[in-house]
């Protein structure tokens, strides 16, 4: 059975689709090492936005 150009071209694109999804898990999972999270890591820790006002003082604009 031949099949279509089309098939053949939707075919190859959702295997590389998956192989650099794979890639991608595997390199997030690299990062993390063993223990989970690397303390030194911005997910490993409160990440948040402020700003200085004039009197000196630090407004929190956001935190995650």
């Amino acid at each position: 059975m031949k099949l279509s150009i089309e098939t053949t071209v939707a075919g190859a694109v959702a295997v590389a689709f998956a192989v650099l999804t794979m890639g991608v898990i595997a390199g997030e999972q690299g990062e993390r090492g063993a223990g989970g999270l690397n303390p030194g890591s911005p997910r490993a820790s409160e990440i948040s936005l402020s700003v200085q006002t004039d009197s000196g003082e630090n407004q929190l604009l956001a935190q995650y």
